[in-house]
This record gives C-alpha cells, sequence and structure tokens, in this order.
C-alpha cells in the first residue's frame, strides 16, 4: 500500500484522512505470470495500479494478437472506456510476470470522485499522462524507424526487453518478429 500511497502523493499531497480513504477501497491482489486480469469483451469494474511485476494489454483481431500497452509497476491501467461508460472491454490485460497489484472497483472509484477533492484532480492527471503517452507513441510510430523504436524501449524500458516475450514485443513496436530478431542482431 505504501507505493500506491507514495505514488499518490506524488500528485497531491494526502491528508490522513484521504490515506485512510485509500485504504479502505484499495485491495490488494497477487497475480501469477501468464494470468488473465481482465477478459475481451466484459465490462472492465476495476481500475489496477501495478505495484510489482509486467503487464500487457492487447486485442484479438480475427486470431491475431496486437500488443497496445506493456505497463511497468508504478502505473495504473484499465480499458478507461469500458471503466467509465459501462461498455464491452476491448483491451485484456494479462500478466508477463507475477505481479502485485490494488484494484478500485467502479463502485468505490465513484465514490471517491463525488466525495473528495483530491481525487478528481489525481484522476485528471493520470488521464493526462496517459493521453501524452498515446501521443508520444503515435509520433514515434510516424517518425521513428523499427531500429529507432526498439532502441528507444531499450533505453527507456530495459526491463521490459528483457521480461516480454520477443512476440509479444514486436507487437507492440509495429514490427514483425523476424525483423526485430535481425534489429537485435545488429545491435549486439
Amino acid at each position: 500500500m505504501k507505493s500506491l500511497i507514495n505514488y499518490i502523493n506524488q500528485i497531491h499531497k494526502l491528508d490522513n484522512n484521504e490515506v485512510n480513504s485509500i485504504k479502505e477501497v484499495f485491495i490488494h491482489k497477487k497475480i501469477t505470470r501468464n494470468s488473465s486480469i481482465t477478459k475481451n469483451g466484459a465490462t472492465a469494474n476495476y481500475i489496477y495500479f501495478l505495484e510489482t511485476g509486467i503487464v500487457k494489454g492487447y486485442q484479438n483481431e480475427d486470431g491475431k494478437f496486437i500488443v497496445n500497452h506493456l505497463i511497468e509497476p508504478m502505473n495504473f491501467f484499465v480499458d478507461f472506456d469500458s471503466f467509465q461508460n459501462r461498455t464491452a472491454a476491448l483491451d485484456i490485460f494479462e500478466a508477463v510476470t507475477d505481479c502485485s497489484v490494488y484494484k478500485l472497483s467502479k463502485t468505490n472509484f465513484d465514490f471517491l470522485n463525488n466525495n473528495t477533492s483530491f481525487f478528481k484532480t489525481f484522476v485528471n492527471s493520470i488521464n493526462s499522462n496517459a493521453l501524452a503517452c498515446k501521443m508520444e507513441r503515435i509520433n514515434d510510430f510516424q517518425k521513428l524507424t523499427a531500429k529507432e523504436r526498439y532502441l528507444k524501449i531499450l533505453k527507456v524500458s530495459p526491463n521490459l526487453v528483457n521480461a516480454v516475450s520477443i512476440n509479444d514485443l514486436s507487437s507492440y513496436l509495429g514490427i514483425e518478429a523476424p525483423s526485430l530478431s535481425r534489429i537485435r542482431k545488429q545491435i549486439f
């Protein structure tokens, strides 16, 4: 719980009542490697904070798995459209490694959002960060070569490169697996 409190404190300095509110509504859960966290088509009922481990988020497009998210510790994840609008989720989240998460139900999310002043500010910050990450990812696909995208993730997130399968990494980077293997051989 300490890591979650510290994360929120970086965005908004919590008082004791706010810390107690967080402790009351977030539920700790251990997830084993390769376990599904959410399912395709189900409504997202929880938002998750990843304390330890790595999670991938992907979509199944006619039998082809497209990895859209590789999540490292100290980040939130959810199919936000499904969570907010109570629609069927498109993203499937799965533990790549053993993980420790804190989950917050939609009911408790709404409670915090409607009854505390800090939570709206916090959620806006999370949404802004998520949007900035999506925009950077789009920009990378438009401007960087496949090799440059790989070098960037190698520099920014070396733990992901070591923990994620070549197929998942190539999907996330928008590179065919054999091409990514050639790029890796050129670099090492």
